[in-house]
């Protein structure tokens, strides 16, 4: 279990919450926190609903919720095929320090750092482009999210990724070019044994472990040779920022996803 420090504002609080992060073998929601009664669940720091068995009503009377479902689909003539009700929370922001593991180059100690991410959830901006949602036979729009900042601090530095997405992979990429002469990431991110699926990964939380695999891992340099080597079956999925005793730096195969740049 891993502990966040967060700060969470929205039109109704302005407080200083703990996340927890479940960081074990891949979980469908492995973070949540609770405020003001009610458990929040989600799959990254930026995707939070009420978790299973809240009360929804009394969420929606403290939160600002993004309500959607409730109508029927008419699939290759089944109809009658309903589609429930989600409630996922907006209109609110949060900054959250993530505990991650650094390598200082100069001596090999090994630091904590944390990766600092930053974002809001507005009214959604008519004149971007978004997926359409339903809710009760009627159009609704999801809040845009807005990222402020997602960087490492460390040793009383900063490196923050120019690029404002809540995508890991892209984020965690450009941190390690910026700091690579004089640390790196000691995480899956960075584990020879790591990858992230041909077939997509999400924002967070989707890469692979193949360090039972660690042989024909070593295999594999190419989309091709991953089909030829590995077996997905046997993987286990866990979070870029995760750390076990079997990491290695990433410098023997390239993998799917290619080498780290900056990490060595």
């Amino acid at each position: 279990m891993q502990i966040i420090k967060a700060h969470y504002k929205d039109r109704y609080h302005d407080t200083f919450i703990e996340i927890e992060n479940t960081q074990g073998e891949y979980a469908s929601d492995p973070f949540s926190f609770t405020l003001d009664g009610v458990r929040f669940v989600g799959t990254s720091l930026t995707d939070f609903e009420p978790a299973e068995g809240s009360d929804t009503e009394k969420a929606c009377e403290k939160f600002d919720i993004f309500k959607s479902g409730g109508f029927e689909l008419d699939v290759f003539g089944a109809e009658g095929l309903g589609v429930s009700y989600t409630y996922e929370l907006c209109r609110y922001s949060l900054e959250a320090d993530m505990p991650v593991r650094v390598v200082r180059r100069s001596d090999n100690s090994e630091l904590e750092g944390q990766l600092r991410i930053s974002f809001e959830y507005k009214e959604h901006d008519p004149e971007k482009p978004q997926g359409r949602y339903i809710c009760d036979n009627e159009t609704v729009y999801h809040d845009d999210l807005i990222i402020h900042c997602f960087a490492l601090m460390v040793d009383g530095k900063e490196y923050p990724c120019s690029n404002m997405t809540p995508d890991f992979e892209t984020a965690l990429s450009e941190i390690s070019r910026l700091m690579a002469d004089e640390y790196y990431l000691k995480c899956c991110f960075t584990c020879q044994y790591s990858d992230y699926s041909p077939y997509g990964n999400d924002d967070f939380g989707t890469m692979q472990c193949f360090k039972d695999q660690k042989e024909e891992y070593l295999k594999v340099n190419t989309k091709m040779d991953y089909f030829e080597h590995l077996d997905e079956s046997k993987c286990t999925y866990r979070q870029e920022t995760y750390l076990c005793e079997e990491y290695a730096v990433r410098n023997k195969a390239e993998g799917y996803r290619g080498y780290v740049e900056g990490v060595y």
